[in-house]
């Protein structure tokens, strides 16, 4: 079975490593512990994804609708709702650290290489001088090496889902780390045609609503 890693960057360092805690959830918060003042309004690539043959769109509405559907992020039981916003847009100003959260599907920094599928950097937060921390960036790139599909094209057992592997990457976006969990939407592999990450569950909602 084809199987891929989906791993963030926290800062510039790749982090590969399962962290679990104890009790009846095993959702992991990144360190520190971390959110947005408000929903972030992610920009998603309009150029899409160029191995997706869903009739020309490359997979770009269908990434955007998977990040703000109620059957991910946004249907946590938070008090925060919506939780991630996400319009198509241009990303041709992609720059990290400039407060401007974008989902890229490519890797112009070449930061996920190997069996990282997409990668998110979680290096960007700051004091609020209160005890917390506020997220202030969190972009998102894209390994061009695999072949990707959206849910409604076949897929021949080679390509990887890109909502699915989105909502994940969101979920690092939003402040959350890998589970041990598995099936959980922050559990850090998937196979390829595997979708079953586009909807969060009860380990991925604990974890979410616990930061909102």
């Amino acid at each position: 079975m084809n199987r891929a890693r989906i791993l963030r960057l926290a800062g510039l360092a790749l982090v590969v490593a399962l962290a679990a805690v104890a009790g009846a959830q095993a959702y992991v918060l990144l360190s520190p512990r971390r959110t947005w003042d408000a929903a972030p309004n992610y920009r998603v690539d309009n150029r899409g994804q160029s191995s997706i043959a869903d009739g020309g769109d490359f997979g770009r509405n269908a990434t955007r609708n998977a990040i703000t559907s109620t059957a991910a992020w946004n249907g946590a039981p938070t008090e925060r709702n919506p939780v991630i916003n996400a319009t198509v847009a241009s990303i041709s100003g992609y720059r990290l650290g400039d407060g401007i959260p974008m989902l890229n599907f490519q890797d112009p920094i070449g930061a996920c290489t190997g069996s990282c599928l997409a990668a998110t950097f979680t290096g960007y937060y700051q004091s609020r001088g209160n005890g917390t921390y506020r997220i202030t960036d969190a972009d998102i790139v894209t390994n061009t090496a695999y072949n990707w599909a959206d849910a409604g094209d076949p897929c021949s057992g080679q390509e990887f889902r890109i909502e699915g592997v989105m909502v994940h990457e969101i979920g690092h976006g939003l402040g959350l780390a890998h589970t041990s969990v598995a099936g959980a939407t922050m559990y850090p592999s998937v196979s390829a045609c595997n979708n079953s990450p586009a909807s969060t569950e009860a380990d991925d909602e604990a974890g979410i609503d616990n930061l909102y």
